[in-house]
């Protein structure tokens, strides 16, 4: 087994609460110390376990950064699932790009500025080619996840041209968050204000009634 790999997932809720309190705590020192300062040892301490207990389910600090960063990822995900299904409920299932761009990407920006420590995360899994991968994936996850409601609110009969432009508008989202992140105020609000233009004139070029 990798060495970054979880060795053992919990099957029962005792042992879950173990691993999310050490999960917790490890964010709180990311946050607090970087990344490149996180000790297992540490770790241990401030969650209160033995040191083999975190050694159980994490053989090093890379494991712990890519269970982090694959919860944030899952957490995501089920916000965009249900602001997605709240966003159809809201317009008939049927919310124009400006309406469905506007709701999403609040969800999403709203979700990083509420929860800075998952940028923290997202900062410290640059490095590591494995998360490079995962992140990977889940754009592709989303992207798929996006596509029937592309083809609904476009009225697009072809899927793979609906799954194109959901990958696209998926990838060029998350960039453009996480540069805003990056910097200051008003620059910030302008990039978001700007993505959702672009997002939204990407969509309105791609419906046949355009």
């Amino acid at each position: 087994m990798n060495e970054a790999e979880v060795r053992k997932r919990p099957q029962q809720d005792r042992s879950r609460a173990r691993v999310e309190t050490i999960l917790d705590v490890a964010l709180e020192m990311i946050i607090e110390v970087g990344a490149e300062n996180l000790a297992m040892r540490e770790v241990a301490r401030r969650a209160g376990v033995p040191i083999g207990s975190v050694y159980q389910y994490f053989p090093s600090k890379t494991a712990i950064i890519r269970e982090l960063a694959k919860r944030n990822l899952d957490r995501v995900g089920l916000l965009l699932q249900e602001e997605l299904a709240r966003l159809l409920a809201d317009f008939g299932g049927r919310p124009t790009p400006a309406q469905a761009v506007n709701r999403l990407v609040d969800a999403f920006f709203g979700r990083y500025i509420a929860h800075p420590e998952e940028t923290a995360v997202w900062a410290a899994a640059q490095g590591d080619p494995v998360l490079r991968q995962i992140d990977a994936q889940d754009t592709r996850q989303t992207a798929e996840f996006l596509t029937p409601s592309i083809m609904v609110i476009l009225g697009l009969p072809d899927r793979d041209t609906a799954f194109t432009l959901s990958l696209l508008l998926t990838e060029v989202t998350v960039s453009a968050i996480r540069l805003s992140l990056t910097v200051e105020q008003p620059l910030r609000e302008r990039i978001i204000d700007k993505l959702k233009l672009m997002l939204t004139a990407t969509l309105e070029a791609h419906s046949p009634a355009s």
